[in-house]
């Protein structure tokens, strides 16, 4: 009974606790439901569900595929992952996105802090959600390859026939189906002036001279046009203009863009690449090879190196965290694909690092394969010589030289210099050598990883000229590696002497050092952090191994306290000897061995490597010694060879061995003037070896990591390896199993351009429609960097295939297809419009009449500078001019990426942050006042009237002629003469009155008109 009371108590109890538990719980929910009610939900409905909704789904305006609008939407997320973890806010995505950590939402603007707190709260409140509504249904699209392949732009090149017609022309045939179809008359020819402007500023970018335009117009034969179009192809500023449209789709600029926007003084050399092969007439096949994998295909090589710059021209973070490193990373082979797929593939191949592409046979994984394809490519700086041809020819022809000089030496030395050297070593060789502390070492090679070193007579080895940090060198030894910040050389010297007990080495000052040295660093000194020495045999033949000397130092003549020589023999790389240009004295350091060298059988190779933090010393000597505990600094110097010759003599019957008397003459030259006269005619020459003249050049280098799968494309979400590979819907049959052996860039360059099983059918028709939009303002493709699903169709895709097929026919050569256009009735036509056209064709896409268009900003200004007469065509390539008051070409400006220059972009140039393949043309107020009110433009007019102006010999009415002519390419009508003379009578009454002075004020005002007018910056 008492059991059964105490259990009635205990369920009492129980169902106590359980509901205080209830309400307690129910409480916090209802607070939690209000908190969203009055903190969350009015911030989801203002700010997300306009884009994360089923509304927004309704209305297309879905974005991830993410509805914020229902408790389950809530927590499934969309495509980067579940937008919340109950009780975890500082683990869920959508607190990243809050705080723009990565993902920035709202993207109007960040959320006040408050704001953010109170997600926060509600999260860690475990997200009480009132909303109720099932998940909308999200389709998931599954690509198919098979028909994909299908589209238009995707197939293989096709053997197009042009149409049945009168035309001779190719291209008028098929331009003349498509217009009758929609019954359009094409417009009548442009006139022999029209038609000179126009080809001259689509294939060099100029204006026609007075003295091109009469020879053109004097030229009756029916091949004159031919004639003018192969010698502007054939000209060097044919390069120059069109290089301009290939780098607004290389996205190329001279810095890294963003807030730092760090300068690449050495990237100028893509862009003359460029220029040089555009005017080579380059197969464009080889051209877009080059951009991919030149560095690849040849290695060494200065042009190739400069044209691999095109993978790495885009913009890149100056300021890098270890936080952030690994996702720069993957941005920028984002950076790569993305110009990649827009330039030569016109497809846009960023869609596709989160996700499928939503339009496109794009498969996320064939991105991932590209991406591999590029994961050890990285930017930076080599050192290569850019005309080894030259270089070559240089030295082979010092080498010549050298011979007769080398034969004297041997003939020397087998015939007078034994009788000398026997004489004098009766007279004059010192008969008691531990008389003389330390015998100079004279070096055999001597090579740095950032300097140019040199050897001078007295065993003196000089630094002449660096290359700068973070270069790529070839070293002396055929070993190619980075260059560091910090300099290191390595120096070999050759020895017969036995028991050497200690190194001695000099530093000297000199009046061509920085602060006159010892060292090369800025303040003249230097900063020695770690000096090995091995020894090998010098027979070739021993199988003795390398040996690493112990070395502890001595002393040196003058020592920081703090920073001791001993430093540079501790083995650590942080410590070092730091000479300071303080004492402005020469220097020296003994370093004793910690057991006497006892040498080889035949000689010792001596091999001396020191480090330095920064650069090295300028000046420095090498000595040896066999005396015990060398302590002092006293003693003679002495070439070490003269008391290496006594053993040598004494085990020889006092004879110098056949083998040994070349080497014996150079030692012997400082004791006797007749073998110094031979040995030092040898050695001038040595000294004046051609140098190549390197040069640095921004490129790709080594480097990189291996490219993992990301999952929404989120460095923090990896999926497996990723392996080079193509993408699947431009790939046909088996790719041949050589490419799996070559290097990937290779592969990719080979994919890209092959015509049958690769990429090849697409790039060309992409590169075909380029040359059709820069001579018609449009490509027949519209948007000439989508060639997919979304973007347009072509208005001819028979005369497009027909294009590209002769590109290929021709060689990939662009020159033949950019005639075949010039020379076309439809390219030739005049520019006049037709009522009855108008409406049936409003925007000209059936080509019925020319359509004229505005000069790019680059042309303005060189217009300006030709009408001027003081263009400069002559200096082409080299580093780009940083003042925009060059006289230079415009495309030779420096182009910065947080700088441009504000003519250029008042007049749409675009900026080079990604591909850009079809320039906006914008019509401003700030045009106008720009061409009103720059400096430059009114300097070039006033130049230009300085060229022309009126005088006794040159009546006003030729001067009127002249500048017409100069500006427009064409003669003024009646009625133009009769207004200019008009408005300068105007501008002189305004000056108050005719005179001299004013005369040539109103003639300039004149010519400042004629480059404010439109027909100036068009072409019709």
């Amino acid at each position: 009974m008492r059991n059964f009371i105490m259990l009635r108590y205990a369920l009492v109890g129980i169902t106590l606790c359980l509901s205080v538990n209830h309400s307690i719980a129910q409480e916090a929910n209802d607070e939690g439901l209000k908190f969203f009610e009055q903190k969350i939900r009015p911030v989801l409905n203002q700010h997300c569900y306009s884009c994360h909704s089923k509304d927004a789904q309704t209305n297309k305006k879905l974005k991830a595929e993410l509805f914020l609008d229902t408790a389950k939407g809530m927590l499934a997320g969309g495509e980067t992952g579940p937008t919340l973890i109950k009780g975890q806010s500082a683990k869920s995505l959508i607190m990243k996105a809050l705080k723009y950590d990565g993902l920035d939402m709202p993207p109007s603007g960040k959320l006040p802090e408050n704001v953010i707190a109170d997600f926060a709260k509600w999260i860690d409140m475990g997200a009480p959600d009132p909303r109720q509504g099932e998940l909308a249904a999200k389709p998931k699209r599954e690509i198919n390859l098979a028909e994909g392949k299908q589209w238009w732009s995707f197939q293989p090149l096709k053997e197009i026939a042009p149409p049945n017609g009168a035309a001779s022309n190719s291209i008028d045939r098929f331009i003349q189906q498509a217009g009758a179809g929609k019954k359009l008359q094409l417009s009548k020819p442009a006139t022999k002036e029209q038609l000179l402007r126009r080809a001259y500023y689509d294939l060099i970018g100029l204006p026609p001279t007075p003295e091109q335009i009469d020879a053109f117009a004097k030229d009756t034969s029916a091949g004159a046009f031919e004639k003018v179009v192969d010698e502007l192809l054939a000209s060097p500023r044919y390069g120059e203009k069109w290089a301009r449209h290939w780098l607004d789709v290389a996205r190329y600029a001279e810095s890294g863009g963003y807030e730092f926007d760090g300068f690449r003084p050495a990237a100028y050399h893509y862009r003359d690449w460029v220029i040089r092969a555009l005017n080579e007439d380059m197969p464009y096949n080889q051209f877009v090879k080059m951009q991919l994998a030149g560095d690849k295909l040849h290695p060494d090589d200065f042009q190739a190196a400069s044209a691999a710059g095109f993978l790495v021209a885009g913009p890149y973070p100056g300021q890098i965290t270890a936080k952030t490193v690994e996702r720069i990373r993957y941005d920028q082979i984002d950076d790569m694909l993305m110009t990649v797929g827009g330039s030569m593939l016109g497809l846009t191949l960023g869609c596709v690092r989160c996700h499928e592409h939503k339009y496109d046979p794009l498969l996320h994984k064939d991105y991932y394969a590209l991406a591999a394809s590029l994961a050890k490519t990285v930017h930076g700086t080599r050192v290569l010589d850019p005309d080894p041809i030259a270089t070559k020819t240089k030295l082979d022809k010092h080498q010549q030289d050298r011979e007769p000089l080398a034969t004297a030496l041997r003939k020397f030395a087998n015939d007078e210099l034994p009788k000398r050297f026997e004489a004098w070593q009766k007279s004059e060789l010192p008969k008691q050598p531990e008389a003389t502390r330390w015998q100079i070492l004279e070096p055999v090679t001597v090579d740095a990883e950032r300097s140019y070193l040199k050897w001078l007579p007295g065993g003196i080895v000089a630094q002449d000229g660096t290359i700068s940090p973070g270069a790529m060198k070839q070293r002396g030894r055929g070993a190619k590696k980075a260059t560091p910040a910090n300099d290191e050389y390595h120096l070999t010297f050759n020895t017969y002497q036995k028991n050497l007990s200690s190194f001695r080495f000099d530093c000297f000052t000199d009046k061509a050092l920085p602060q006159r040295g010892p060292g090369v660093n800025a303040d003249g000194g230097f900063q020695l952090t770690e000096l090995k020495i091995t020894t090998k045999p010098l027979d070739a033949k021993s199988k003795e191994p390398v040996q690493e000397l112990k070395l502890k130092a001595v002393f040196a003549a003058f020592e920081d306290k703090d920073q001791p020589l001993a430093n540079a023999v501790d083995g650590k790389p942080a410590t070092a000897w730091v000479v300071k240009t303080t004492a402005k004295k020469d220097n020296a350091a003994i370093f004793e061995l910690d057991k006497p060298l006892v040498g080889f059988v035949g000689g010792t190779e001596i091999q001396i490597t020191l480090q330095f933090r920064e650069l090295g010393i300028g000046r420095l000597r090498v000595a040896m010694s066999t005396e015990p505990n060398p302590t002092t600094w006293a003693g003679d110097f002495v070439p070490q060879h003269v008391y290496e010759l006594r053993g040598i003599l004494a085990a020889n019957n006092n004879k110098v061995p056949e083998p040994l008397r070349e080497n014996l003459a150079r030692w012997f030259a400082p004791f006797d003037e007749a073998t110094n006269k031979v040995v030092q005619a040898l050695r001038s020459h040595d000294i004046a070896t051609p140098r190549p003249p390197l040069k640095e050049v921004y490129t790709t280098i080594d480097g990189g990591q291996d490219v993992f799968y990301l999952r929404r494309g989120e460095v923090d979400n990896k999926g497996e390896k990723a392996t080079p590979g193509y993408l699947q819907v431009l790939t046909r049959g088996e790719l041949p199993k050589a490419a799996e052996q070559k290097d990937p860039r290779i592969a990719l360059a080979d994919w890209m351009t092959d015509l049958e099983q690769g990429a090849g059918p697409l790039l060309a028709r992409v590169m075909a429609n380029r040359l059709w939009q820069n001579h018609f303002g449009n490509g027949i493709v519209r948007t000439s960097n989508d060639f997919g699903f979304q973007g347009e169709r072509p208005t001819h895709p028979e005369l497009l295939e027909w294009l590209a097929k002769e590109l290929t026919k021709n060689g990939w050569k662009l020159k033949p297809l950019h005639k075949q256009i010039m020379l076309s009735a439809t390219y030739q036509q005049s520019h006049e419009s037709n009522a009855e056209n108008s409406k049936i064709d409003p925007e000209n896409r059936y080509l019925w009449h020319y359509q004229p268009r505005r000069l790019d900003a680059e042309l303005i200004r060189d217009a300006l500078l030709a009408v001027g007469g003081n263009l400069d065509t002559k200096n082409m390539y080299g580093p780009s001019a940083t003042n925009d008051n060059s006289q230079q070409r415009s495309i030779y400006l420096r182009v910065k990426r947080s700088e441009l220059i504000p003519l250029m972009s008042t007049f749409d140039a675009p900026e080079p942050t990604q591909s850009i393949g079809e320039r906006i043309s914008t019509t401003v107020p700030t045009q106008a006042l720009v061409m009103l009110n720059s400096p430059l433009v009114r300097q070039q007019a006033e130049k230009l009237a300085k060229r022309i102006a009126p005088s006794p010999e040159t009546p006003m009415k030729d001067a009127i002629q002249a500048a017409y002519r100069i500006a427009f390419a064409r003669s003024p009508s009646d009625n133009e003469q009769e207004e200019m003379q008009k408005f300068m009578e105007s501008q002189r009454k305004i000056m108050g009155g005719a005179n001299p002075a004013n005369n040539d004020k109103a003639f300039i005002e004149f010519c400042h008109t004629l480059l404010c007018l439109n027909e100036f910056v068009y072409i019709d």
